[in-house]
C-alpha cells in the first residue's frame, strides 16, 4: 500500500496526531538546556578546580574521551579529586575495565582515595560476581581511612537491589544503623526497586506503606521505581490510582514517571490511553520531554499510522522539532513488521541525506527487512561495506535469515567474513551456525566447527583443577541434534574431540545428555548398547571424582521397567550370559539351571552374571536391576556382586 501524506487532511480531526503536535509544540516551548562545551576546550584558569569543573561537565554530557582528553592534558600531576571525576565517568560510560585501571594508578601515584572515589568505583563493580561486598568495598575503605558516608551505603545498596541481592542488602542497612548513619529515602527506595526488580510487586507496595508509616515518606523517585515494576507486570490499574491519588499523597509526578507509564501503555496497546497523558501531563504543569515525544510518536508508529508518521519526519523543520535517529529506527521497524524493505531503504537514505547519521540499529533493521524479503545479496552488499563498523547484532542477523532460508553455504562464508572482520561472534551465533548444518545433517561438519570454534571461544574454568575447562552448553545442544538424527558415531566423534584437547564435562551436561536419551526412548531403545558406549565415553570426560555423582543421577533419569515391559532383546541376553556362564560347568547342571521370573537358583560359587565385556555394559545396566530384581532375597546368593570392569563400577555401586 503505498503511503500518502494525509496528515494535513486528517490533523483537525484526528485526537491522536492533535496530542503528538501539542507534546512537540510544549518541547519546542520549553527551555533549551545549557550548552555543553565544546570539543578540545580548555580552562581558561590553569587550577585544579578548574579542570575538574570541565571535566565534570563533559561526563555528564556522556562523553567520557574528553573527560580522557584534558586528564592527560594536566598541566599539573592530577589531584584525587580529578582521578574520581575520572573514574566516575569511564563506569557511567561502560568502560569497567578503564575505571578500575584508573583507581590502579591513583593509588600507585601514592595519593589517599577519597570516600567519593571509592563510591564512584563501586559503580565499576559487578555485583553478581562479588563472594562478598565487605571483602571488596568496605574493607578497602576501612585499609585506606575512609569511613563510608550515606552516598556510598546507598550505592552499595542499590548495586545489590540491582541484582536482586535484597537481603544482603538489608545487612548493609543494619550496617549503616551501626555505624551511626539514618538511612534516607534513597537507601529505602533501592530497597524498593530490589522488590521491584523481582517481580515481588506485592512486597513493593507494603513496603512504600511501611516507609510512610516510619515518617520516611516516598518521593516522586520512590513512586516512580514502584510504578515501573507494576507496569513490567502489567498492573496498570494501581498505577492510574497511584497516579490519582498523588496529591493527596503529597507528591508530584514529573516528566519520567509518565514516560514510564505511556511507555507501558504504548507497549501493552493501549494507546488511546496513551495520547491520553498529554492532556493530563498539560493540566498538571508537567512539560514534555524528548523521550515523550519519542513514545508518542512509537505509539503512532504501532497505530499502523506510517503515512503520518512519515509526514510527521518529513516536516519536522517547519514543527521545530529536533528529529533524533530514535524516530526514523521506530518508524523503520515497524515498518519492517510489514515487509515494505523498499520504504526502509528510503528512509535510511533520507537518515544520511539529513546528516543525523544512521546508528548500528538502523542498519541492523535494514539487513532484518531484506532478510524476510529473501533479498540476502542486498544484505550482504550492505554488510560488505568497510567504511561501516558493524557489530556481531548485524551479523547475526544476516546469519539467522539465511539458516531459516536452508543457506547453509552462505552462511558460512558470511560468519567466515565476520571474523576476518575482527567482529567475534556470540553464543546466538554459535548456536544458529550449529542448528543450520543440523538441519543440513552436515553432522561432521558440525561436529568440526564446534571443536575448533566453539571450544576456543566459550568455556569456563574448572576452578577444582587447575589447566582444565569446562565445555559449555552449545555441546547438549549440538547432541540433542545428534541423538535425534541416531548418529551415535557422530556423538562418539565429538566425545573424542572434546578428550583430544584435554577438556572435561560439567556433570550437568552428562546429566542433561541422559536426559535426551530418555526422552527419545533409547533408553529401552534394542541399540542400549550403543547408548552404553557414549556414556563410557563421557564418564571418561568426566573428573573421576564425579563419577559416582553421574551414576546416580543416571540411575535417577533411565526408568525402570515392569515385568510385562521387559524388551525381548534383555531376556536374550540374560540366557545368553546364563548359557556363557554355566555351559559345561558341573556344579551347574551342564547349564541347565531353572531360571525364572520368580527366583533364579544356582550354586553359590557361580552366583554372578559376569560381564567380562565393557561394550556389553549397556546390556549389563539393565541385567543389573533385573538379576538383584528377580532374584529370591531369602537366599545365600542374592547379594553377590556382580563383576564388572573397573571403569563401569561406579555404576552398579550406585544400582545395588
Amino acid at each position: 500500500m503505498p503511503f500518502r501524506p494525509t496528515l494535513p487532511r486528517r490533523c483537525p480531526n484526528d485526537r491522536k496526531l492533535t496530542s503528538f503536535l501539542s507534546a512537540v509544540a510544549s518541547l519546542a516551548d520549553a527551555p533549551s538546556p545549557s550548552p555543553s562545551p565544546p570539543a578540545g576546550a580548555v580552562p581558561s584558569v590553569k587550577t585544579p578546580a578548574a579542570y575538574n569543573a570541565l571535566m565534570s561537565a563533559y561526563s555528564r554530557d556522556g562523553r567520557p574521551d574528553e573527560v580522557l582528553r584534558l586528564f592527560h592534558s594536566l598541566p599539573f600531576p592530577p589531584t584525587a579529586p580529578l582521578f574520581t571525576t575520572l573514574i566516575s565517568s569511564l563506569t557511567s560510560s561502560g568502560r569497567h575495565s578503564a575505571a578500575c585501571d584508573a583507581f590502579s594508578a591513583l593509588l600507585a601515584s601514592g595519593l589517599r582515595p577519597t570516600t567519593s572515589t571509592f563510591t564512584a568505583l563501586l559503580k565499576s563493580i559487578d555485583a553478581d560476581s562479588l563472594e562478598s561486598v565487605y571483602r571488596v568495598f568496605l574493607r578497602p575503605m576501612a585499609a585506606a581511612g575512609c569511613a563510608p558516608d550515606a552516598a556510598a551505603y546507598n550505592c552499595l545498596i542499590w548495586k545489590l537491589c540491582d541484582s536482586q541481592r535484597v537481603e544482603e542488602a538489608w545487612g548493609v542497612l543494619d550496617c549503616m544503623l551501626e555505624d551511626g548513619i539514618s538511612p534516607n529515602v534513597r537507601s529505602y527506595t533501592a530497597i524498593l526497586h530490589g522488590y521491584c526488580k523481582q517481580g515481588k510487586v506485592l512486597e513493593a507496595e507494603r513496603f512504600v506503606d511501611t516507609m510512610i508509616q516510619s515518617g520516611c515518606a516516598p518521593d516522586v523517585v520512590s513512586y516512580s521505581v514502584l510504578i515501573q515494576g507494576l507496569c513490567n507486570v502489567g498492573k496498570l490499574g494501581k498505577v492510574e490510582k497511584i497516579l490519582g491519588e498523588s496529591e493527596a499523597k503529597g507528591w508530584t509526578p514529573n516528566a519520567v514517571t509518565y514516560s514510564i507509564y505511556m511507555s507501558a501503555l504504548c507497549r501493552m496497546g493501549f494507546l488511546d490511553e496513551a495520547f491520553h497523558q498529554v492532556d493530563v501531563m498539560r493540566s498538571r504543569g508537567v512539560s514534555m520531554t524528548l523521550e515523550t515525544v519519542n513514545i508518542l510518536f512509537d505509539c503512532l508508529c504501532r497505530d499502523s499510522m506510517f503515512s503520518e508518521a512519515l509526514c510527521l519526519l518529513e516536516h519536522s523543520e517547519k514543527l521545530g522539532w529536533d528529529v533524533d535517529v530514535f524516530c526514523y529506527n521506530t518508524l523503520m521497524s515497524r515498518i519492517c513488521d510489514i515487509g515494505d524493505f523498499t520504504r526502509i531503504l528510503k528512509l535510511l537514505v533520507d537518515l544520511v541525506k539529513k546528516g543525523i547519521g544512521p546508528d548500528m540499529f538502523s542498519f541492523t533493521i535494514a539487513i532484518r527487512s531484506l532478510c524476510r524479503a529473501e533479498k540476502f545479496e542486498v544484505a550482504k552488499c550492505l554488510l560488505d561495506s568497510k567504511e561501516i563498523e558493524y557489530d556481531v547484532v548485524a551479523f547475526n542477523t544476516l546469519i539467522y535469515g539465511l539458516c531459516m532460508a536452508g543457506e547453509t553455504d552462505e552462511m558460512l562464508k558470511v560468519y567466515i567474513a565476520m571474523t576476518n572482520r575482527g567482529v567475534s561472534p556470540n553464543s546466538f551465533t554459535i548456536s544458529a551456525v550449529i542448528d543450520s548444518l543440523c538441519k543440513g545433517r552436515k553432522f561432521a561438519a558440525a561436529i568440526n566447527f564446534f571443536v575448533l570454534e566453539c571450544l576456543e571461544r566459550y568455556m569456563v574454568p574448572y576452578h577444582e583443577s587447575s589447566g582444565i575447562l569446562l565445555i559449555s552448553d552449545h555441546f547438549i545442544r549440538l547432541n540433542n541434534w545428534l541423538v535425534k538424527a541416531e548418529g551415535f558415531g557422530y556423538v562418539l566423534t565429538l566425545l573424542r574431540g572434546i578428550r583430544s584437547k584435554g577438556l572435561v564435562l560439567d556433570i550437568c551436561l552428562f546429566n542433561s545428555l541422559v536426559r535426551i536419551f530418555c526422552r527419545e526412548g533409547y533408553c529401552k531403545h534394542e541399540n542400549f548398547y550403543e547408548v552404553s558406549l557414549i556414556l563410557d565415553s563421557m564418564l571418561e570426560c568426566l573428573p573421576s571424582r564425579l563419577h559416582n555423582a553421574a551414576a546416580e543421577n543416571f540411575y535417577r533419569t533411565v526408568p525402570r521397567w515392569e515385568k510385562n515391559e521387559e524388551p525381548k532383546w534383555v531376556i536374550n541376553a540374560i540366557d545368553k550370559l546364563r548359557d556363557f556362564l554355566w555351559t559345561e560347568q558341573k556344579q551347574a547342571n551342564g547349564g541347565n539351571c531353572l531360571l525364572s521370573w520368580g527366583r533364579v537358583q544356582c550354586p553359590l560359587c557361580f552366583g554372578s552374571l559376569d560381564v567380562l565385556d565393557l561394550e556389553r555394559r549397556g546390556w549389563a545396566m539393565c541385567l543389573q536391576w533385573l538379576w538383584l530384581s528377580k532374584t529370591d532375597v531369602l537366599q545365600p546368593w542374592a547379594r553377590l556382586p556382580i563383576q564388572v570392569p573397573s571403569k563401569a563400577q561406579a555404576l552398579f555401586d550406585m544400582a545395588v
